[in-house]
């Protein structure tokens, strides 16, 4: 089956450049037919999810947003899953700055006064790429709990067995290359979303630091290991076309940045339309 007929579920890892793609796809695909797990009440939202009726949950070609692998096995229709992982230690800083600087972060009154070593020895989420990918953890508080070799195990088995495409962030044009040709995607134009301010040089960050980020996410490191080998495979299957894609992409995002007010007052508008939709089901 081509994969553009199937389900697509979209496991958005928190700061991966997660948002920029969730925009792309709000463009992309009827917005009647998108399920937008909300980003501040995903456990809410995930868990209203698993309780639609399959005659709604047939109707629904996208779902997307911070969710555990798993979805398919709630679905009748086949379904394919993209993602997109970042090394973990950027990442990590990323979602420091993030919580330290973001005043609407819900974590923000917790991490505004740590300094990032601070918030590495107290965090308790950590390798949460391997969490959201092994899909096991009951009750959906698996943010914040124990990984284990088990669920480095099964994130990898994962991977390799259920989706299309793992995007990488220090590689997003070229993996956003690879959607548009896996999924006959048009990108016409973008622009990134939540760029994160206020981000520590690499050179002001200790080396201590980094290793013991690292060495707390050593699940996770060893995860994004294997994802840029899957994704060096499939970039080498597809490199003509990918080439083609990319050049397309640059003058996606050239007019994305001359018509950068349109876009994103759109992309806020379709970005509401999903998340009441997906709230209330108005359609």
């Amino acid at each position: 089956m081509s994969l553009t007929t199937n389900t697509l579920i979209f496991v958005h890892i928190p700061k991966s450049a997660g948002t920029t793609l969730s925009r792309i796809i709000d463009w992309e695909y009827d917005p009647r037919r998108i399920y937008s797990v909300i980003g501040r009440y995903f456990r809410w939202s995930y868990n209203r999810l698993l309780r639609l009726p399959q005659r709604r949950l047939s109707q629904i070609q996208v779902f997307k947003g911070h969710m555990p692998f798993g979805l398919h096995q709630h679905l009748k229709r086949p379904a394919i899953y993209l993602t997109v992982l970042r090394n973990p230690v950027d990442r990590a800083i990323s979602d420091y700055c993030f919580s330290a600087n973001g005043r609407l972060h819900p974590d923000h009154r917790q991490v505004k006064n740590l300094t990032l070593r601070e918030f590495i020895d107290t965090t308790p989420y950590n390798n949460i790429q391997t969490k959201l990918l092994a899909g096991q953890i009951p009750g959906y508080d698996f943010l914040a709990g124990e990984c284990t070799p088990e669920m480095f195990t099964a994130a990898t088995e994962n991977l390799r067995n259920h989706f299309a495409l793992v995007g990488l962030t220090e590689r997003f044009e070229e993996s956003l290359a690879l959607a548009k040709v896996l999924f006959g995607w048009s990108v016409r134009r973008y622009v990134s979303f939540r760029v994160t301010r206020g981000r520590p040089s690499e050179e002001s960050i200790p080396p201590a630091t980094r290793s013991l980020i690292a060495e707390r996410n050593a699940f996770d490191v060893a995860l994004y290991d294997q994802a840029v080998g899957l994704f060096e495979e499939l970039a080498a299957r597809n490199r003509e076309d990918i080439a083609d894609a990319v050049r397309a992409l640059r003058h996606a995002r050239e007019i994305g940045a001359t018509e950068s007010l349109f876009y994103r007052c759109t992309s806020a508008v379709l970005k509401a339309f999903t998340n009441v939709n997906s709230a209330v089901g108005i359609c």
